[in-house]
């Protein structure tokens, strides 16, 4: 059985496939723009001749011989180099002997950043939530994470936290 519904569904339907069918038929009254381009012949292009080819090569060697380039003093290799009077004085102290100096000693790099991100507690057992650079890490009293911290004791609020070397640090909730 079909319902009202279902007919003006189909009516509607009906009418946009007509309209479009409508819409992108070709319509044989109108004359097409590519038919009346097509028959209209290209712009005629003035190329130069051979002479005046030689004659052009001919100006620009006169012109560069003329011109004298000075060396360059760009280094493509360095983003922020030095202007040339710089690197003159810079050879001039090069020329002086060194001093001998000591190398300089490897300095380690910081701790990553121990961050706590929340507080959780299930049957009296208190866990914290510790986030260490984009790895999130759920602790208790006694655990070990990242393979070089060890959690010392957690309370309500803040957990204490010790590093392989030995040193101690509280986190605090934010």
């Amino acid at each position: 059985m079909v319902t009202r519904t279902t007919l003006k569904a189909l009516w509607v339907g009906g009418g946009g496939v007509l309209a479009t069918w409508l819409a992108v038929s070709p319509n044989p009254g109108v004359p097409s723009a590519s038919k009346t381009s097509a028959v209209q012949p290209p712009a005629a292009i003035e190329q130069p001749g051979a002479e005046q080819l030689n004659a052009q090569a001919v100006r620009l060697r006169e012109r560069t011989a003329e011109v004298m380039l000075r060396p360059s003093t760009r280094n493509p290799f360095r983003y922020s180099s030095k202007k040339s009077t710089d690197t003159a004085r810079a050879q001039q102290t090069d020329d002086l002997a060194p001093l001998p100096s000591e190398p300089a000693l490897p300095v380690a790099p910081p701790p990553p950043a121990l961050i706590l991100s929340g507080m959780a507690q299930k049957a009296g057992k208190r866990t914290a939530v510790i986030t260490i650079e984009g790895q999130i890490y759920l602790v208790s009293d006694g655990d070990s994470f990242a393979g070089r911290y060890t959690v010392v004791k957690v309370d309500p609020e803040t957990v204490l936290v010790r590093d392989s070397d030995g040193a101690e640090q509280r986190l605090v909730l934010p």
